[in-house]
């Protein structure tokens, strides 16, 4: 995550988000934005984002262990995607890329920056659940959680998240290779108890991310409370 995206999603007011989509289809990059930005396509780094009406659902990790499986519900009625889906393998094992960034950041925004992402999401279409005249359904699996795949060396940790988190430098807070969106102002000690200005340091457990994202806020904790004790 860029220090831009992690200080601007502190803020009590954010600009418009725009969600962007990237599917490989024998090597060729397919670019599509769900809803017309300004009555158009998207435009980052220079790249072209088709507008394609698509309904996104279950990315958000539920903190129980268990890895996402989001599924896509694509408009039947483009048929330039139409006839990418009636090629053969119905685009099972294509990688899929979720991209969030500000309306802002976009390349005609006010303030263009293409590397101004949240942390982006690598799937691969699991299969296609479903097709009627209306629409597609794809299910979506994570990179490490493909049967018959080697999973990526990720070691999974019960109680404690895996998490980047920020660093002090003696002048300010900075944010370069962090993966932990948190850039408040509220400073905490790794045992939890509250601490002055430039001394923060998280103690990567779940009740660590509570005191920062609070008790009922969305939680981007890594961790794997939902493994067993063996």
């Amino acid at each position: 995550m860029s220090e831009i995206i992690a200080r601007e999603s502190q803020l009590l007011e954010q600009g418009a988000r725009v969600f962007l989509f990237e599917i490989e289809v024998e090597g060729i990059i397919r670019r599509f934005v769900p809803g017309p930005v300004d009555g158009g396509p998207a435009y980052l780094a220079g790249n072209e984002y088709l507008v394609l009406p698509i309904k996104a659902e279950g990315f958000e990790w539920n903190g129980k262990g268990t890895m996402p499986r989001p599924t896509l519900n694509v408009t039947a009625k483009d048929l330039a995607f139409l006839a990418l889906v009636e090629s053969p393998g119905d685009l099972v094992g294509s990688p899929v890329r979720r991209l969030r960034t500000y309306r802002k950041y976009l390349d005609d925004g006010t303030d263009p920056d293409p590397e101004a992402l949240f942390p982006v999401d690598h799937y691969v279409i699991e299969r296609k659940a479903s097709q009627n005249r209306r629409r597609i359904q794809f299910e979506l699996s994570a990179k490490m959680d493909q049967e018959g795949r080697k999973i990526p060396a990720r070691q999974v940790l019960r109680d404690t998240c895996t998490h980047r988190y920020r660093w002090w430098d003696g002048e300010q807070y900075q944010y370069q290779g962090v993966t932990c969106p948190y850039a408040g102002a509220g400073e905490w000690s790794r045992d939890g108890s509250p601490v002055s200005a430039g001394n923060d340091a998280c103690g990567k457990r779940l009740s660590d991310c509570r005191l920062r994202f609070g008790e009922y806020g969305d939680l981007p904790f890594r961790g794997f409370p939902g493994v067993a004790r063996y």
